[in-house]
């Protein structure tokens, strides 16, 4: 992450992703450049991406992934959508102390804890939509990357 930079980070991640899971597509869009993501949210932009392709992989069944990656005027927005078999996120959102959904927690945890929010929207039968959002002001986008 640090030598490549986010944007190949994730590249890279999605290759590798659909060399393990074969019968999982993953459509990547990206739009925004790599100097638009601030340094301090690379890792946690990373590691949440990584648990929710976890997830998908191990609990949806899904067949495809969209993944988005947008600057939108002063927001970075992570967006990853499935077609798998969802799930009821009342029911399965996970406290500090629940073992199961320990992911669930940990990306809202992250996302949190850096100045975002994390939204998830599935229903049994419908497919899991997560989105994460993170303010960037001017001079948090014009760090070095």
């Amino acid at each position: 992450l640090d030598d490549l930079g986010i944007l190949a980070t994730i590249s890279w991640f999605c290759r590798e992703f659909c060399k393990t899971y074969s019968a999982i597509k993953v459509e990547s869009r990206v739009g925004l450049k790599e100097n638009d993501v601030p340094m301090f949210l690379k890792p946690v932009l990373y590691r949440v991406l990584q648990e929710i392709f976890n997830n998908v992989a191990r609990h949806s069944k899904a067949t495809s992934i969209l993944l988005s990656l947008q600057k939108r005027e002063e927001e970075i927005e992570l967006l990853v959508e499935d077609n798998g078999i969802g799930f009821d996120p009342k029911s399965s959102f996970p406290s500090r102390d629940s073992v199961a959904g320990l992911g669930l927690f940990s990306m809202k945890e992250r996302t949190e804890s850096t100045g975002g929010t994390l939204a998830i929207s599935s229903a049994p039968s419908k497919g899991t939509t997560i989105r994460a959002l993170w303010p960037v002001g001017e001079q948090d986008s014009q760090a070095p990357a």
